[in-house]
């Protein structure tokens, strides 16, 4: 039996449509892993945080509802990359990600800070090389604690959060070099936030988040603008910061 191409091409054309008509009647289904305070995955699979929150506020201001679901990071960015699913929350531009992402407006930033006890001077401190002049810990094995190796700031390690938190309000150690979000967020839940302060270094650059869809996936180009406009109008309601107060 022979098909003309101009067939298979409109078989390809019918079933895109009708796979949009039908994500049209259901939540959009976008994806996150655990990243907390900006994604937040409990032991029962329930997803929170502060950019789910905000993906979530964005495209209820425009009438469209969304769903989160997980899964481990490298089968999100294979489904990403064939269009199998609309979206994750929240990438960061990378040139690879460019031919299959379509990025929304900025949804959130990570700053890499001095996390230390409120009493600590930090007049020598400006740059990320002016920690040689204290005493430094870092989380052994993160990227940041080989970012010191490679720069030679002498530190010690620390071998998780809680750990290198109270280092710098129990031990005699002055700076926890740390995501400065991440870091806030898990010293409210230790009852400790009242009790620190960061610094931001002015040679290090932040990392920006975005909505991230595929651009194979149907109707992604609309419900990026669509996003857009939501992201616009809860930082002009005030609903954006309120969502960052709730965490922080």
């Amino acid at each position: 039996m022979h098909i003309s191409i101009q067939k298979i091409l409109a078989l390809v054309v019918i079933t895109m449509l009708t796979r949009a008509v039908i994500a049209a009647d259901e939540p959009v289904e976008l994806f996150a892993i655990d990243y907390p305070p900006y994604t937040i995955v409990n032991d029962q699979a329930e997803i929170s945080g502060i950019d789910v929150d905000v993906v979530i506020a964005a495209f209820n201001s425009v009438g469209v509802d969304v769903k989160f679901s997980t899964a481990p990071w490298k089968r999100i960015r294979k489904n990403l990359e064939h269009g199998y699913i609309a979206g994750y929350t929240s990438c960061a531009k990378r040139p690879a990600r460019m031919a299959y992402i379509l990025f929304s407006d900025r949804v959130s930033e990570a700053n890499q800070v001095a996390l230390m006890a409120t009493n600590t001077d930090t007049r020598k401190l400006n740059n990320l090389t002016d920690l040689k002049h204290y005493k430094v810990t870092a989380i052994e094995g993160w990227a940041i604690q080989k970012e010191l190796e490679t720069k030679a700031i002498k530190h010690v390690t620390t071998p998780d959060m809680d750990s290198g938190i109270r280092a710098v309000l129990f031990r005699d150690i002055d700076v926890f070099y740390i995501g400065e979000l991440t870091a806030l967020y898990r010293a409210q839940q230790l009852g400790l936030k009242e009790k620190l302060k960061t610094k931001r270094f002015a040679d290090k650059q932040r990392a920006e988040f975005y909505l991230c869809l595929s651009k194979e996936y149907p109707g992604n180009p609309e419900l990026l603008k669509q996003f857009n406009t939501g992201l616009q109008r809860i930082k002009a309601s005030g609903e954006f910061d309120a969502i960052y107060d709730k965490y922080l």
